[in-house]
């Protein structure tokens, strides 16, 4: 089948380096360029250069509440969208009239549902439903390619959205990922060599479950097993130094604050450490089994399906427990099991399937809407 160049609108609430989202987003609409279509992405700020190869309209932000600023951003790109008569309107953020939705995050009404009542009526939340509406309900037209089947499970359950109109994708890390410059991380942040080292990546502590690897690494300590704890993402770090000095762990933990670099860390750790309140997906998890580093996650964490699959970690099933999770996590940092994993991940980690999302994608939208 012949394949046309298409006039393709890219829309997304903000753009910044260091987001998973936006990753997803820049190789995807690279991919895209590079076969030949016609690329526009509407954004309400970009932060960071502009490549020569991309059309950038930042909309601008008005509004004081990221709530009234999403509002008046959806308002205007819609205006501004129709006005340059795109083929397809490819969103990566929840919102009205898009033809193709990128889902990087997880079911709003699900999670808020646990939650304290009252929050659904706050302006934010009502806003959040009715976009999620806009997408998965049965009314909607947009098709939706989601990340995994914990997600799938999720929406579905909720909007009973049609099957047709849902697409499952790969995982998708740069191939070149891996190459990065090495460096002692022991020496050069002056940890003993006695000490296991913990991984958490990730740029919004608190829904990643920061405060939960602190007490983690108590519970190591406490068992007389010598840990310290790096932390790469963008978040404040303030916010959790009462809890770390509180119980007196302050020369064990090192914030790092967001890096470029993050492969060589995971070379140089023993295991990553991800017990997500609230995650997606967690691509996180895919770069540790590309770089053979074993993973330890809550269940809520949409890739801890692929720590299941390929057997790249251990997953904390049912309702989070500290208790329970501590308990897994001192068997899990034993020199046999961490040896156990590593080998199991060697014999995987080059496969395809984890550098295919974004070739994937292009198909799905050169074969989907012609």
């Amino acid at each position: 089948m012949k394949r046309y160049a298409k006039n393709i609108a890219l829309v997304l609430f903000k753009y910044f380096p260091y987001g998973g989202l936006q990753r997803d987003f820049f190789s995807i609409a690279k991919e895209l360029k590079e076969r030949g279509h016609s690329i526009k992405v509407f954004t309400r700020t970009w932060d960071g250069a502009i490549p020569s190869w991309l059309d950038v309209i930042e909309v601008g932000e008005k509004g004081i509440t990221n709530a009234s600023k999403n509002k008046k951003f959806v308002e205007n790109v819609i205006f501004e969208v129709k006005k340059d008569c795109p083929d397809i309107v490819f969103g990566f953020n929840k919102m009205p009239g898009l033809d193709l939705y990128f889902a990087a995050d997880t079911c709003f009404a699900k999670y808020s549902s646990e939650k304290h009542f009252l929050q659904k009526f706050t302006k934010r939340s009502k806003q959040a439903i009715q976009y999620e509406k806009d997408v998965f309900s049965k009314k909607s037209k947009t098709k939706i390619l989601l990340l995994n089947s914990i997600q799938k499970t999720d929406f579905t359950d909720v909007y009973e959205t049609p099957e047709d109109r849902i697409q499952i994708i790969p995982p998708g890390l740069d191939r070149n990922w891996l190459n990065v410059e090495s460096f002692n991380i022991r020496d050069e942040l002056k940890i003993s060599d006695k000490d296991k080292i913990m991984l958490f990546v990730g740029s919004d502590f608190s829904r990643k479950g920061l405060d939960r690897a602190v007490l983690g690494l108590e519970h190591l300590l406490d068992n007389h097993i010598p840990t310290s704890l790096i932390v790469i993402g963008d978040d404040k770090d303030s916010d959790y130094l009462e809890l770390i000095t509180k119980k007196n762990l302050v020369s064990r933990i090192k914030f790092m604050g967001p890096r470029n670099d993050v492969a060589s860390f995971m070379k140089s750790s023993d295991i990553l450490i991800h017990p997500a309140r609230e995650e997606a997906a967690g691509n996180v998890v895919i770069e540790a089994i590309i770089a053979g580093l074993p993973s330890i996650v809550s269940s809520e964490v949409g890739f801890s399906e692929e720590i299941l699959k390929f057997n790249s970690g251990y997953v904390l099933k049912g309702t989070f427990s500290q208790k329970a999770f501590n308990s897994l996590l001192a068997e899990a940092i034993s020199d046999e099991n961490l040896d156990k994993i590593r080998l199991s991940i060697r014999n995987i980690r080059n496969r395809d399937y984890f550098f295919s999302r974004f070739k994937f994608v292009a198909d799905y939208i050169e074969n989907n809407f012609l």
